[in-house]
């Protein structure tokens, strides 16, 4: 059964889901989760290292990161930098590229709706409107990614890599950084599911 990682969050004191950025009680900003510790079995055998996969330092903007290398993944999440997420090759199980509409976008709509049944004015109808077709381009011509990696205790950690305009140089980097992790994974015995996995 996987281990569920908890934060406690700095403002309010209640423990949360390490998978949240928020507090739910709150609203805080939530502290970055530490790695859980392995459990105590037979010693970590060294690395082996990886010929002819090349390290990857990918930079996912707002001084957020991931890096591949021979001994490590590494994942510098919060917005504006942060401490970094460290996870050695021997402990990984499985990699899981995710990607998804950016359907937060979706959002325009409710206001949409409310403009065209309720607005007092034809300027509001208007304008909501456009909010909706705004709403319908940014889900359509946006992806988000994310990275999901699962240890070898069973813990789960969500890595969000951020959002990519369709055909862009960083979902272009994105793509690049998914081949260079499948491959470095491959060595490693470490599947990488997702799309074009």
């Amino acid at each position: 059964m996987p281990a569920e990682v908890l934060v406690m969050c700095s403002a309010c004191g209640r423990p949360q889901t390490a998978a949240r950025r928020r507090c739910a009680f709150c609203n805080a900003e939530l502290p970055e989760a530490p790695l859980p510790p392995r459990s105590p079995q037979a010693p970590e055998p060294p690395a082996p290292s990886l010929p002819g996969v090349s390290p990857l330092a990918l930079d996912l903007g707002n001084r957020r990161a991931l890096a591949v290398n021979d001994a490590q993944l590494s994942f510098q999440g919060r917005p504006g930098g942060g401490p970094t997420l460290d996870v050695p090759w021997n402990r990984v199980r499985r990699l899981e590229w995710r990607t998804r509409p950016y359907f937060e976008a979706l959002g325009l709509l409710a206001f949409t709706a409310l403009g065209l049944f309720w607005a007092p004015t034809q300027e509001v109808r208007i304008m909501a409107f456009v909010a909706g077709v705004i709403g319908l381009g940014l889900a359509a011509l946006y992806r988000h990614h994310g990275l999901r990696v699962e240890l070898d205790d069973g813990t789960r950690m969500e890595w969000p890599l951020g959002m990519a305009l369709k055909g862009s140089a960083r979902e272009g980097r994105l793509t690049a950084a998914r081949a260079t992790l499948a491959d470095a994974g491959r060595m490693r015995g470490v599947p990488l599911a997702g799309p074009d996995a």
